[in-house]
């Protein structure tokens, strides 16, 4: 009676896919061809485009620690040459919020060489916790989710400036944050950064 009753079922399940091949379901239980293969494609652009932005992302940093490198060697056109023509800085010491050109960022630079030996810049950032540190580049975000992006031209840096004033002879020490945004010709076309403008003068000063 049993084996009976397991035919009996058998037998109805196969006709019922028979019954739904006659009404236009060949793939009832699997995906149709055509959307495995549109799957498939939209995974390999996906891939195509994590590397072409992961690429994007290194030639900037790599233009960044460019930057840091010209501090070092006091090399001021090497760090201009970064930038476009039509780049705008924000300092970090109020200015009334204004956007600043090129010829400005030259000045303050050049500022810099002058007055200060031994620049150094320490990339990420050590959250006291006994672990690795933190990376220094950051691009793109996750949330919100409602804005998220992968962009790869908008660079948050994070990490430590170090430096001897040259006339005090003092150590300088200043956490710091910095935005630059790339163009597509991976110039810098918008500079901002935040430090402690306050906290150097005292250190300069001894205090």
């Amino acid at each position: 009676m049993k084996r009976l009753l397991i035919i009996f079922f058998v037998s109805i399940f196969f006709m019922s896919c028979e019954t739904s091949k006659k009404d236009g379901w060949p793939f009832y239980f699997s995906e149709t061809q055509a959307e495995i293969q549109a799957k498939a494609e939209a995974a390999a652009a996906e891939k195509e485009m994590k590397i072409k932005n992961q690429t994007i992302f290194d030639s900037n940093v790599a233009s960044i620690r460019a930057f840091v490198q010209g501090f070092a060697d006091k090399d001021l056109d090497a760090q201009m040459a970064l930038f476009s023509d039509t780049a705008m800085w924000s300092p970090p010491q109020y200015n009334g919020n204004a956007w600043v050109g090129t010829d400005d960022l030259r000045e303050v630079l050049s500022g810099y060489h002058d007055n200060f030996e031994n620049i150094t810049f320490e990339e990420g950032i050590d959250l006291g916790l006994g672990g690795e540190r933190q990376p220094a580049f950051w691009s793109g975000s996750v949330y919100p989710s409602e804005t998220a992006t992968s962009l790869p031209n908008n660079i948050r840096i994070y990490g430590t400036w170090r430096s001897i004033h040259t006339e005090s002879g003092n150590e300088v020490y200043n956490k710091w944050y910095g935005l630059m945004f790339f163009n597509e010709a991976g110039e810098i076309v918008r500079f901002t950064d935040w430090f402690d403008v306050n906290g150097m003068a005292l250190q300069i000063a001894g205090e």
